[in-house]
């Protein structure tokens, strides 16, 4: 793992300037539109996915624009265990100290099709991957989420998935389940005020999981991951602190919040 250190030499402070948050998926087309931007609104940003490539290429890109360099940590969520999880949080607490964003942005939406059609083996690996792994992150570093008195922890749905159409299989039924735990931890969360739970549902936009998805779309039918940047910033920053148990959609589809509470 490499560890932050700052490069920038700027006299205005940034949005997330002195905020340290973790991104899991950083890897993928969401992922590092989130991480790129964390960075340039002035945030050290933890790098967490299991393709090493994909790391080092954003840290690169992130180094060579200027901004503060960011932590890589190689992590498979599928193989995950609880282990490896106290693992994250002791380094992170050694080296930090303290976490004020959580953004899981990893996600595996699989084979699409029938429930009949699952086996017990794609069922289990996307669920763990799309669910538990969440769950198990987000335990892990809540202590260091709680030690910033002000953190943000966003849950990343679907548009489409969320709503339990047919054929949507176990990442259907995965992003359902998330959405249902994301208002158990904004509830259990919410009387002590230091961490603020959020679900961010995107929306159509021209990213490697929805061309996947959707493969009937011409690639330039919807707008580029990059329209979601400031989206991501607004929701990590201090100025989302009254945005608590929403449902909060992007850019490419604006829309007030919806509340997750009900």
């Amino acid at each position: 793992m490499t560890f932050c250190s700052d490069l920038m030499n700027t006299v205005k402070l940034s949005p997330l300037h002195g905020r340290t948050i973790l991104i899991s998926g950083a890897g993928g087309g969401l992922g590092s539109v989130a991480a790129q931007a964390c960075a340039e609104a002035g945030a050290c940003v933890i790098l967490l996915d299991k393709v090493v490539s994909r790391l080092e290429k954003l840290y690169d890109d992130i180094v060579s624009s200027g901004q503060t360099q960011p932590a890589i940590y190689p992590m498979d969520l599928e193989k995950a265990t609880e282990a490896d999880f106290n693992e994250l949080a002791e380094i992170l607490d050694a080296q930090f100290g303290v976490l004020h964003g959580l953004l899981h942005s990893a996600t595996d939406i699989g084979i699409l099709g029938p429930l009949a059609d699952i086996q017990s083996a794609q069922w289990d690996r996307l669920l763990r991957l799309n669910l538990s792994a969440t769950q198990g992150l987000t335990r892990a570093l809540l202590p260091l989420l709680n030690r910033a008195g002000d953190a943000s922890l966003i849950f990343t749905s679907n548009s489409s998935a969320r709503l339990g159409k047919a054929y949507w299989g176990a990442y259907g039924v995965a992003a359902i389940a998330l959405e249902g735990m994301a208002r158990m931890w904004a509830e259990e969360l919410s009387s002590s005020g230091r961490v603020r739970v959020n679900v961010f549902v995107p929306g159509p936009v021209n990213s490697p999981s929805r061309r996947k998805s959707h493969p009937g779309e011409m690639p330039d039918e919807n707008p580029p991951p990059s329209i979601l940047a400031s989206r991501y910033v607004d929701l990590l920053s201090p100025t989302s602190r009254a945005t608590h148990g929403q449902i909060v959609t992007g850019a490419s589809k604006p829309s007030p919040p919806c509340d997750i509470n009900f």
